[in-house]
């Protein structure tokens, strides 16, 4: 397919175009950067397959992390993407197995298939050494995951490889708990690389944080000190989240020496709906000749825009594919492949797409609805305008706002991709609940001992005898020493869940999908639908007892919304913070009890969200122990609210809702991660408050961020007030998808006079 136009004619038509152009908000261009290097010593055949490559020398930010790893520092590398990271620790890598043939190092990435392109350039770039020293060594990377096959497995474990490419859940499930069948490999561990990092955050990073705790704890047994790695997206903590994560101290290289192309950035709220404006652009890119990716946020619009697509173009069928999780690992390669070589000219996909696989150089990104984040955004812009000359093509990168708070406020807010600091990324390797699991796993690994450096008694007394009363664990004779009484317990945690998964089946027996939590009753109640690789599934049965509940697959045109009752009580003694120059308003931050129970539902139309009717449900309550924060409103504010006309219940319900679609701006979350309640009068302080918390047992840090950003975040939450055209509250600032009262009652006025009390205090 020719190149028809330019990337300015594209700009220059969208704004002249009679729907699109009335839509569009904000227009930037980015000039590119040249590159900066510095020059570092380089093993001779390394250097010359370097070279054959066109890599003759390296970039400042590559140069500068070498050296570090060279004199034996923890590393934690920041620089965007398609910036050279992985020449970092490929580097010094190689140098070491050229000295010593013995030396081993683990790679370990978020996602299975991740680690496919890296393994392949690591054995060529072997290869092409060996073949200049005359050696044989095609093959010193292995990649050991869950598509591995049992005979390749078995092979690997006999005769480890140099490297071996991996990710976290086989760690926990494969390599800590047999490191005895490990034992060469880990003996000679030199290296740990740590790739995309910022993507712990959560219920994930805080079980990873433990996974990698145990893994240090398993080098030590066998006299092993490996040195960490790590690389990360841009975020605002690099170099915190990496010690959080790992535990150890770490140097943070963050001043970027790659290139860049020039970048027109283009902001559309669209006049019509968003999916079709989406599908409207993604089409007119891709027949003006430019290679195109396009994010959705969901895997059912990935399909529906895929579909749109080809009925609107059926000439381009065979040169655009969508992309998903779901898809198989071969059809995954596939679509990577014809990717990286041209066969095909876009692509529509959902996040699956936005970490390290190597699909080549394209030429636009079209987001459809903001990511979530500053940094995810950036990380999906990255994918475009990869190729660097002189003369290097200019890219585009296009965000189309959905009907959602943050959307709405980025479209009106621009300056913020360009101006505000990147979310930080948090997790917390201290939550009760998970700390406890894998203090478990550990002692199953190797017996724990009351000097353990990782897991001792002056750092986890208290849950090793919960453990011990429990008869999970056993003392030894003279109480100093712990083993596990249970069988590898690393089967039975999900390390992407909090607490046991609730298994979803099929009408034939077959698992589906896994929902932990609070969604387990949100999600998973008789008569919900259930979406899985874009097929309908509604539960007939939630079975608590044995944790797993039973679907049939439908074909329906509505989509299910849960209604809920709570109630948050406070517990212990929480930690008052100072609102500078506040009288009339309290903050708290503490421990709560969550108590949470699904009463009923709504059915919905899919296409424009009308109610079609409404059924009560009977099932449990959910009661949970979280972190949270919470605003005490004295009685002269109320009074206030009152006094203007406002309704007090609906002013806090609404500034509760903008409160916590906000707080994605600051920390690296979705706002479903985040709950919240509101009370006119709150049985315990006899006030009127709002509760925000970590909507997962034990809590993760999410809410406590904001204590740290107070007053940025309560302004952010009256700008989307302001910004909203709306009169009475709509899905672009108070209303919230998720909403157990159906969004009622809501006084949009009201939050905003109340919030802004609160930011003049």
């Amino acid at each position: 397919m020719n190149v028809t136009a330019t990337i300015k004619d594209i700009v220059e038509s969208l704004k002249r175009d009679r729907l699109t152009g009335q839509g569009i908000t904000y227009y930037k261009y980015i000039p590119p950067e040249k590159p900066m290097y510095s020059d570092i010593e380089i093993e001779k055949e390394l250097r010359e397959v370097l070279k054959r490559r066109g890599i003759e020398r390296l970039y400042s930010h590559q140069a500068e992390a070498i050296d570090l790893i060279r004199t034996g520092h923890n590393v934690v590398v920041m620089t965007p993407t398609a910036s050279g990271k992985s020449l970092i620790y490929n580097i010094p890598v190689i140098e070491s197995i050229l000295k010593d043939p013995e030396t081993r190092a683990l790679y370990i990435f978020p996602l299975k298939g991740l680690e496919q392109d890296q393994v392949k350039n690591l054995n060529s770039l072997l290869g092409e050494i060996g073949r200049l020293r005359g050696m044989d060594n095609d093959c010193v990377a292995e990649v050991y995951d869950g598509d591995t096959t049992p005979y390749r497995r078995q092979k690997i474990r006999k005769s480890p490889p140099n490297v071996i490419f991996t990710n976290p859940d086989m760690l926990h499930l494969a390599l800590n708990p047999f490191h005895q069948k490990w034992e060469r490999f880990f003996r000679n561990l030199r290296f740990i690389v740590i790739d995309e990092i910022h993507t712990y955050r959560g219920v994930f990073g805080s079980h990873v944080s433990q996974v990698f705790r145990r893994l240090r704890r398993i080098c030590a047994n066998w006299g092993s000190n490996p040195q960490f790695i790590a690389c990360s997206a841009t975020i605002a903590n690099p170099k915190e989240h990496a010690e959080t994560l790992v535990g150890v101290p770490f140097h943070l290289v963050d001043k970027n020496g790659a290139p860049r192309s020039g970048k027109h950035v283009l902001f559309i709220n669209p006049i019509d709906s968003p999916y079709t404006e989406t599908t409207r652009v993604f089409l007119r890119c891709i027949n003006a000749g430019w290679r195109t990716i396009l994010f959705t946020k969901a895997r059912k619009i990935t399909e529906l825009i895929y579909r749109w697509s080809i009925e609107r173009a059926p000439h381009i069928a065979d040169r655009i594919s969508p992309y998903r999780a779901g898809f198989l690992p071969a059809e995954r390669r596939e679509i990577e492949r014809k990717l990286f070589n041209g066969e095909l000219i876009g692509v529509i996909s959902t996040s699956a797409l936005e970490l390290g696989v190597d699909i080549g150089g394209l030429d636009v990104c079209i987001l459809c609805g903001y990511p979530g984040s500053i940094s995810s955004t950036w990380q999906r812009a990255g994918r475009v305008g990869r190729r660097y000359d002189e003369i290097s093509q200019d890219s585009l990168v296009i965000l189309i706002a959905l009907k959602d708070a943050l959307d709405h406020y980025l479209v009106t807010h621009p300056e913020i991709l360009f101006e505000r600091p990147h979310e930080a990324s948090i997790c917390d390797p201290f939550n009760r609940n998970i700390l406890k699991s894998h203090l478990l796993c550990a002692a199953d690994e190797i017996y724990l001992r009351v000097d353990d450096p990782i897991y001792g008694r002056d750092k986890a007394g208290d849950l090793i005898e919960e453990l011990v009363k429990e008869e999970h664990l056993r003392p030894g004779r003279f109480g100093d020493i712990w083993f596990s009484r249970k069988r590898n317990p690393q089967r039975d945690i999900e390390i992407r869940a909090v607490g046991k998964p609730l298994k979803l089946k099929d009408e034939r027996g077959r698992h589906i999908g896994d929902l932990d939590g609070r969604r387990i009753f949100r999600d998973a109640f008789p008569g919900a639908i259930y979406l899985h690789k874009g097929r309908q599934y509604q539960v007939s049965e939630l079975d608590l007892e044995n944790w797993q509940a039973f679907c049939r697959e439908v074909d329906v045109n509505y989509y299910t919304h849960a209604l809920s009752e709570e109630h948050t009580e406070i517990l212990g003694t929480p930690q008052k913070y100072e609102i500078p120059g506040s009288r009339n308003f309290e903050l708290y931050q503490g421990k709560m009890r969550i108590t949470y129970q699904v009463t009923g539902y709504e059915k919905k139309r899919i296409f424009d969200g009308v109610k079609l009717s409404r059924h009560e449900v009977k099932i449990p309550k959910y009661i949970f122990e979280t972190e949270g924060i919470w605003i005490v409103l004295h009685g002269t504010i109320t009074d206030k609210i009152i006094a203007k006309g406002f309704d007090l219940a609906g002013s806090l319900h609404a500034a509760e809702h903008v409160a916590i679609a906000c707080i994605p701006l600051f920390a690296l979350c979705d706002k479903g991660d985040i709950g919240g309640y509101s009370y006119s009068q709150h049985p315990q302080l006899g006030y009127s408050a709002i509760f925000i918390y970590d909507g997962y047992e034990g809590g993760m840090g999410l809410t406590r961020r904001v204590l740290d950003v107070f007053e940025e975040w309560i302004r952010a939450s009256i700008e989307i007030l302001k910004g909203c055209e709306c009169d009475m509250g709509c899905p672009s600032c108070v209303q919230d998808s998720q909403c157990g009262s159906a969004n009622h009652p809501l006084d949009k006025k009201g939050a905003q006079y109340l919030l802004e009390l609160l930011a003049r205090n």
